[in-house]
């Protein structure tokens, strides 16, 4: 079993039952107690940390060499992580790949100010994505180590709040970037209409999903109308297939006759368009569906919106699901999936989304107080240590640079705090820091220099 640390009491059971200790002992387990961070899902590292206790004669094989991340990096993430390690479960894990001597701390004055900066030092690092970026003093000219593209950056988060101003800044930058975010695709506007109406299609939507759909539909209904016929369906107890059926024969209750008959047409839409689409491939289907509604004739219909169709038509032909699984791979899908590999963008994420993934250049944005360790509005940081593993495992997503940035004012909450450095930076030894105020290759006061032509 892969990813041990992040077992919890059910799953810990289940294990006990397939191989109960004392008894049959083949079992493998692997996991790392550092990347712990799942509790808020009811993970718990003491499973982890109890498996030598129920298989005393376990053979433990140490990994502690890094294939990832340079030397500094893991300098720098091992002070992080020290703290809690006071097991003989813990070693320390060791690189030979070289890399930047230090890590980098940008001090910013606002939130705002933070995105530009790492903006600045992604174009800077790029070598320009204007045409007079080295004219304009935006880069150095210098060449770097290697090349590198928009593909080996990525911003990781704390909160998905965040990403808010980052990926406004970007826009206004032309930076291209990707948000891996389940929410941030599937709750675009008309994409969750669009899978609600294909459920239904289908045969498997529920009284949300064509609450949903209706909302693309033409004709549509009222919101009265809409409840007056889920409260039909529920007090019927009739599945939304058998509603659907039942609504076509006989009379709903305390629904006028207009409605009765837009819901009359909607209804005959739904069962022609089952009819036609019955051999269609899932990409099809989505396409007709796009075509039969008022979404293809929707001024509003946006390039996120049109990205985020994309996605789900690429993750379903590569698999090519049979109709069940396709709804099942909707519903389970995580951050994590979502994340395009081939996409030439700046990958924008949450640390929890950022597990399992690597780049050559990480920025960890909003290493203050409040939100490393996070503390929620009303209460105190729920676990401190944990909130300490998911740092740590943030700093190891890093292969060779990697940029810890802060501001000192940031609005939350809906006002505007003064912020601090977190404490988890603060206890990495300053000689493997190099901070910064300056936003890179920001503009002089004096303007672009006078190219001379001779």
């Amino acid at each position: 079993m892969d990813e041990y640390q992040d077992l919890n009491h059910g799953q810990y059971r289940i294990i006990k039952s397939l191989v109960p200790p004392g008894v049959d002992r083949n079992i493998c387990v692997v996991g790392d107690p550092n990347q712990s961070i799942y509790g808020f899902r009811g993970s718990n590292v003491k499973y982890f940390k109890r498996f030598i206790k129920d298989y005393p004669d376990t053979k433990v094989i140490r990994l502690t060499q890094n294939y990832r991340s340079s030397r500094t990096i893991l300098d720098g993430s091992y002070q992080v992580i020290k703290p809690q390690n006071k097991d003989t479960f813990q070693e320390r894990t060791y690189s030979e790949i070289d890399g930047p001597k230090t890590i980098f701390v940008f001090e910013t004055d606002s939130e705002k100010a933070e995105a530009v900066a790492i903006g600045k030092t992604i174009e800077k690092l790029i070598g320009g994505i204007g045409f007079h970026s080295i004219d304009f003093g935006l880069v150095d000219g210098q060449q770097h180590d290697r090349n590198v593209s928009f593909s080996d950056f990525a911003v990781l988060y704390r909160t998905a709040e965040q990403n808010r101003v980052l990926s406004e800044v970007f826009d206004t930058a032309g930076i291209p970037y990707q948000t891996a975010s389940r929410e941030n695709v599937l709750n675009t506007k008309y994409i969750s209409e669009l899978i609600s109406l294909l459920k239904v299609i289908e045969g498997t939507g529920s009284y949300a999903d064509l609450e949903r759909c209706l909302k693309i539909t033409t004709p549509t209904l009222n919101t009265k109308a809409i409840q007056n016929l889920k409260n039909w369906g529920y007090e019927n107890r009739f599945s939304l297939e058998s509603a659907l059926m039942n609504a076509r024969r006989f009379p709903i209750n305390k629904m006028g006759k207009a409605n009765q008959m837009k819901l009359g047409d909607i209804l005959n839409k739904i069962f022609e368009i089952r009819q036609n689409t019955k051999k269609m491939s899932i990409k099809e289907k989505l396409l007709f569906l796009l075509e039969k509604t008022k979404i293809s004739t929707s001024s509003d219909w946006s390039q996120k919106t049109n990205d985020s169709l994309k996605h789900i038509i690429d993750v379903f032909e590569s698999i090519d699901p049979k109709k069940a699984d396709f709804f099942k791979i909707v519903a389970l899908q995580t951050d994590t999936d979502i994340y395009n590999h081939q996409s030439e963008c700046v990958a924008l994420m949450t640390m929890h989304a950022a597990k399992g993934l690597e780049f050559p250049v990480v920025f960890i944005a909003g290493c203050e107080n409040g939100l490393l360790p996070f503390q929620p509005f009303d209460g105190d940081v729920s676990d401190i240590e944990e909130e300490r593993r998911l740092f740590y495992v943030a700093m190891t997503r890093a292969r060779e640079r990697l940029y810890i940035t802060f501001a000192k004012k940031r609005k939350r909450f809906g006002k505007i705090e003064k912020r601090t450095l977190s404490p988890f930076v603060q206890q990495i030894e300053k000689n493997l820091l190099t901070h910064h105020t300056k936003i890179p290759g920001k503009r002089t006061k004096t303007g672009p220099l006078q190219l001379k032509l001779f």
